[in-house]
């Protein structure tokens, strides 16, 4: 049979522009797509009918803001406030200390879970984990019990396609609910749109901030920088160890090797984004998970001397009625500590993170299209006037130093010396920087 490209997702014309979200796989009708090494979709010729439905879901190829918006809320009439459409927000952690100490911001995304599943509101949550046999490489699951739960424990922000999961979910019954990223969310969105039925098995979604998923390689080359042999590791987190966290190699024989010094937030995430963020995730304009029922967030609120005022704790943003019956069910039953910060006005994201995915993306979106590259198509941007010259220039510095990060030989070097003793006046400037700013 003849394969008509524009039938096909946007992996198949313009794969700088495919959010690896695993959306197309999930829905092909006859298992025409599956994963290539670096989780992009791939191709069986003999299996595709052409049927489109695949480009359909597509979310790297356009994202209607107005269509999905009503799709959430029944309405369209959206926000272009970074936080997007916000009920009410909370502030809070797990009540079960086995939950808070185990997740990257106080347990509350497998608290909310585990009160879904013991309360039968659901069947099943799709969650993700590093792979037991392969840990430095991350996979998604549906977990059904309290252990299984514990697993998908900690941020894993390598790329995993979390909507392969519609796949297994066609043959299964029972309703499910959806941890997931911004573009995982918006492909699950415009499922609902072309196949009801399957979408209708997912009773809640739960979305998470992101600034931008890092490319599945990461953890290899990490460990390759390190000397740590693959075999040699049990476990890789990326935010283990006390809050915020450290990216670490579990080994088999017990001990624990840390990729970086200093801690998550203050050190290693503010290279690595620059080093292993994919294309497709700067030209991302949803960071705050607009189309989620509950967006969860680190609580990375400070107070007038730059020390945090909620450690180990996140930000839950309730989108829908839904999520506020829930939010409250789950406060009500003790599965999750957490009160009503909505009048507050210091509980808005912080300024870098909507700067970055507010501003930069959109800026980054308009001059490649000007450049004539290829951009996904959206229904929201910024006025071109509106924008500083400080900002564009501060957009052209990040691009540039995020297209050294795809050259390998560039890559590895720079990570090595990052995360080495001469790294360590990068982060002792930062934190300076930091401490400055809250003491003026």
């Amino acid at each position: 049979m003849t394969i008509y490209p524009e039938n096909l997702s946007i992996a198949f014309t313009h794969k700088e522009l495919c959010t690896r979200s695993g959306t197309c796989i999930g829905v092909c009708p006859t298992q025409a797509l599956s994963l290539d090494k670096n989780r992009y979709p791939q191709l069986n010729a003999e299996l595709c009918i052409n049927c489109g439905l695949c480009r359909k879901v597509c979310p790297g190829s356009d994202v209607s803001y107005k269509t999905l918006t009503e799709l959430t809320f029944g309405q369209q009439n959206g926000t272009i406030d970074f936080d997007g459409h916000v009920e009410k927000t909370y502030v809070g952690y797990a009540a079960d200390p086995r939950f808070r100490k185990g997740g990257a911001g106080g347990g509350v995304i497998t608290a909310l879970a585990w009160h879904l599943l013991k309360t039968g509101q659901v069947d099943g949550c799709i969650v993700t984990r590093m792979q037991p046999e392969r840990p430095w490489e991350g996979e998604v699951y549906i977990a059904r019990t309290y252990n299984e739960l514990k697993h998908s424990q900690q941020s894993k922000y390598t790329i995993i396609p979390v909507n392969t999961i519609f796949q297994e979910l066609q043959h299964v019954d029972g309703s499910f609910a959806l941890i997931a990223l911004p573009c995982q969310i918006h492909g699950f969105r415009k499922l609902q749109r072309e196949k009801s039925k399957l979408a209708a098995k997912i009773k809640i979604v739960i979305g998470l901030f992101c600034a931008s998923s890092l490319e599945p390689y990461i953890a290899d080359e990490m460990l390759e920088v390190k000397g740590i042999h693959k075999n040699d590791i049990k476990d890789f987190n990326f935010r283990g160890g006390e809050w915020p966290g450290r990216i670490r190699a579990i080994l088999k024989n017990g001990g624990i090797k840390n990729m970086h010094y200093s801690n998550f937030k203050d050190g290693a995430i503010n290279y690595l984004m620059y080093l292993y963020s994919p294309h497709r995730c700067q030209i991302c304009i949803d960071g705050s998970s607009e189309f989620a029922d509950i967006s969860v967030s680190d609580a990375w609120t400070r107070d007038a001397k730059g020390n945090y005022i909620f450690r180990s704790q996140s930000r839950l943003l309730a989108r829908t009625p839904l999520a506020i019956d829930i939010m409250e069910s789950a406060i009500a039953a003790d599965d999750l500590c957490a009160h009503d910060v909505s009048l507050d006005p210091h509980y808005k994201t912080h300024k870098l993170h909507a700067r970055k995915k507010g501003r930069t993306a959109y800026i980054r979106v308009n001059r490649l299209r000007r450049n004539g590259h290829p951009v996904p198509v959206y229904d929201r941007m910024i006025d071109e006037h509106d924008i500083t010259r400080s900002e564009r220039r501060t957009e052209k510095i990040e691009s540039l130093l995020m297209r050294l990060g795809r050259i390998r030989a560039i890559r590895l070097p720079l990570f090595a010396l990052l995360t080495s003793r001469y790294g360590i006046p990068f982060v002792k400037m930062r934190q300076l920087r930091k401490r400055k700013k809250y003491r003026s």
